[in-house]
């Protein structure tokens, strides 16, 4: 509380006037102590007990009113006050699903054009946390992915339509609905979801003074939605630090002719990489600890925001386990659901018999069983998979035959992997060798040479060209002979 004071008005005022004709300066008196009357003194403590109750009352009506301001929010967003949480000593820890490896949450962002009525999904991305390896995985699936309407109802219509159908039927029960079909695509067991207006997202971006984006390509985007009609946004490639409206702009752009950044799978990859940033600047820059951000952030998401319940203990074990997630270095894996997916061999484009758009699985819709394949096999190798390295295995001395068996025993441990055998290269050579053109595919080595147990992973000088182009090359040769010195 501020108290103003008048000092020209104050009756404080008078008593201290000093005549500027005076001397200031004179003998202090010793002031002579007047014994308070009983009255006096009931007064003087019925003063210090009103102003101790008013100062309380105030406290108090801060405390109960930040308490039901909380309570509110928290209800809003799915909080549940557990008795048991608050006086349980037992380790914090999320939900996992049955393996006991994975926490998986489903990130959803609503479309928030001022459209009217039920919005459609933007942004449907399923994340998971490896408790082994301390990894993050993202995969999204795009937004024209074509799924059924419910389980065992082969009626198919887009995923991001799934929410609005859902809530038109029954008010919340839209976010369950999309949490089901997201499972059945990916076999997953989905323990949390969040669900952000996009609005309450560029509002957490500027409250942490922005993300840093490395822009891949030069893009502009002339059908941009704005309003009732369209804009012109565009990017330049490159390093830059995005304010929350920047940021949701390029997220969400999808219309460009240029280097292939205007399809719903570009999209994807750059909403996957702001959120990468949103999630950097939280962390390295103690925005989490800073009273005024975090009231920003929760000013932002109140009320624009739907989570799964959650208790005291489930707010403990995720700061838990994104410090887990620091100290250990974890890293954050990327996917979409493309037609580029598992080598070209999962998803692809095709027109419905309405002649409608649709995005779906290769062995027919409906039918998930590669799509889970791969989605498995990204969580347990996301690194091999993301760098989706074009793989030719060489005879160099081994044998035609033998170089041919453990290709296939590679490609059988690796599917969906662009892995070829090419043949002989040469027939004299020792040792088993593995190597890549560059430093992308790092990960890629590391998983072959647990399979090969490689002899070397340099270039051998025996090579001159860069053979057929591949980004990474494994040279099967005759064993090495050791000679006795």
């Amino acid at each position: 509380m501020t108290i103003d004071i008048d000092l020209k008005d104050s009756n404080l005022n008078k008593g201290i006037q000093i005549p500027l004709n005076e001397n200031p300066v004179k003998k202090k008196q010793k002031p002579v102590k007047v014994p308070l009357t009983n009255d006096q003194r009931k007064k003087r403590n019925r003063r210090i007990t009103t102003i101790l109750l008013s100062i309380t009352f105030i406290v108090l009506l801060g405390i109960g009113f930040l308490v039901y301001k909380g309570y509110i929010f928290s209800k809003e967003l799915g909080f549940r006050l557990d008795t048991n949480s608050l006086i349980s000593s037992q380790k914090t820890e999320l939900k996992k699903d049955s393996s006991g490896r994975y926490t998986n949450i489903l990130l959803v962002g609503i479309d928030t054009r001022e459209s009217g009525g039920l919005l459609n999904t933007d942004t449907i991305i399923l994340a998971s946390y490896d408790y082994e390896t301390h990894d993050v995985t993202m995969i999204s699936v795009p937004r024209d992915f074509h799924v059924e309407i419910d389980k065992d109802v082969k009626w198919y219509v887009r995923i991001n339509s799934i929410y609005a159908s859902s809530e038109v039927k029954k008010e919340g029960t839209g976010i369950q609905a999309l949490k089901r079909s997201v499972e059945r695509l990916t076999d997953q067991e989905i323990q949390y979801y969040a669900m952000v207006d996009f609005k309450a997202f560029a509002e957490i971006v500027d409250a942490v003074g922005g993300v840093d984006i490395n822009v891949e390509n030069n893009f502009t985007d002339y059908m941009y939605p704005s309003g009732n009609g369209y804009k012109t946004v565009s990017f330049k490639a490159g390093p830059q630090t995005m304010d929350g409206a920047t940021a949701l702009i390029y997220s969400r752009s999808r219309h460009s002719a240029q280097n292939n950044e205007g399809t719903d799978f570009a999209r994807a990859r750059r909403q996957q990489k702001v959120i990468v940033a949103l999630k950097e600047k939280l962390t390295s820059n103690d925005s989490l600890s800073n009273p005024k951000t975090v009231m920003s952030i929760i000013s932002s998401i109140a009320g624009n925001i739907k989570v799964s319940e959650f208790t005291i203990k489930d707010i403990e074990a995720a700061f838990e386990l994104l410090k887990d997630f620091d100290k250990n270095e974890g890293n954050v894996y990327s996917f979409v659901l493309d037609p580029s997916v598992g080598g070209y061999s999962l998803v692809e484009t095709k027109s419905l018999e309405s002649g409608a758009y649709a995005i779906g699985p290769k062995l027919g819709l409906g039918n998930y069983e590669d799509i889970i394949e791969f989605v498995q096999l990204a969580k347990q190798y996301p690194q091999l998979y993301s760098e989706n390295a074009k793989i030719m295995v060489y005879n160099t001395g081994l044998g035609f035959n033998e170089a041919k068996e453990i290709a296939t025993e590679i490609t059988e441990k690796f599917p969906y992997l662009n892995i070829t055998f090419a043949g002989t290269l040469y027939q004299n050579k020792q040792g088993t060798v593995i190597y890549s053109k560059d430093e992308d595919h790092t990960g890629t080595i590391k998983e072959l040479n647990k399979i090969l147990d490689a002899d070397s992973k340099e270039k051998p000088e025996y090579i001159t060209s860069n053979l057929n182009g591949e980004d990474v090359t494994i040279l099967l040769g005759q064993p090495i002979e050791l000679t006795e010195e």
